[in-house]
């Protein structure tokens, strides 16, 4: 952010109402934010009805394509683009707690091996698990959650606002239940139901929402019902394979230790496994996969390489 603008400039261009709300967006997002930023943005937003529309309807822009703003917007730095809309969240002057800005989404994000909860203010409750990035927002009035990257263990508290999630190019809607939740290149988004029901919006492709109860999980547009166990291992440390390539498991097991698996001979990548393994130790996930499949093993620069 280059430097901070009055708050007087930021309120005199009238002549273009997006822009501001962009520029509030910007403002709270920006390293120096303060209390008196969050007590004029409160007096902003509750000011006009439609000064509110406009913050909301900038931020869900900037939510679901992180960058996206309007075209008149300051300057927003890459690492805050790829972050996604930042909250606002400041010592409020009286000392009576932590302000968040009523309508912007939080971001949060996991590294390598890293796991972390999350309760939201409308008393949902989320696990992250590693190498995960979301942003989310939980009020009384909206509720919606992008999933970027990685996997959640989502727990809808009830409301009489429905809880929207998107990942990938899917959207979900949910009642109070519980959902596993996951996005990644090679599955794209994937939707399990562990208690509760939700809906899956219609796309093209299959011209029709699709309903999600207790069990049921929607995987490349079918819905099937998978083996709940397997599908929440991650939730205790474990990753569950059925008859998954050893690629897989490799680039799985990736996400939890810095300690690279590496298959080093292409001709093995395609072999076949299946089991319960526990992640974040690499080496020993190695040694497993080594006489589970008859194969060389070897340790070299924060590598375990895989081979004949």
């Amino acid at each position: 952010m280059h430097g901070r603008k009055s708050l007087d400039r930021m309120f005199s261009d009238k002549a273009a109402p997006e822009r501001t709300a962009a520029e509030w967006i910007a403002r709270l997002n920006a390293d120096d934010v303060s209390a008196q930023d969050a007590i004029v943005f409160r007096q902003w937003l509750t000011a006009n009805p439609e000064q509110a529309e406009r913050f909301e309807r900038a931020t869900d822009l900037w939510d679901m394509v992180p960058g996206t703003a309007p075209s008149r917007a300051p300057v927003v730095t890459r690492r805050r683009a790829l972050g996604g809309v930042a909250a606002l969240a400041v010592t409020a002057v009286a000392g009576t707690g932590v302000f968040q800005a009523a309508y912007a989404a939080t971001p949060y994000r996991t590294g390598i091996g890293e796991q972390r909860r999350v309760v939201l203010p409308d008393g949902s409750a989320l696990l992250l698990d590693a190498v995960t990035r979301l942003h989310v927002v939980a009020t009384e009035r909206r509720r919606r959650l992008w999933l970027t990257q990685g996997r959640i263990d989502l727990t809808v508290a009830p409301s009489a606002t429905p809880f929207t999630i998107t990942a990938a190019d899917r959207a979900m809607t949910a009642g109070a239940g519980r959902f596993d939740l996951r996005c990644d290149a090679r599955d794209g988004a994937a939707f399990t139901a562990i208690e509760g029901r939700a809906t899956i919006a219609a796309t093209t492709s299959t011209g029709a929402a699709q309903l999600l109860t207790n069990g049921s999980r929607l995987r490349n547009d079918v819905i099937d019902r998978p083996d709940l166990a397997a599908t929440r291992a991650w939730t205790s440390g474990r990753a569950a394979f059925h008859d998954d390539t050893l690629a897989t498991v490799a680039e799985e097991a990736n996400r939890y230790s810095a300690t690279r698996l590496v298959i080093a001979d292409p001709a093995v990548a395609g072999l076949q496994v299946s089991g319960m393994y526990r992640m974040g130790d690499n080496v020993a996930l190695g040694r497993a996969l080594a006489t589970l499949l008859s194969l060389r093993l070897r340790t070299m620069d924060g590598a375990v390489l895989l081979g004949r």
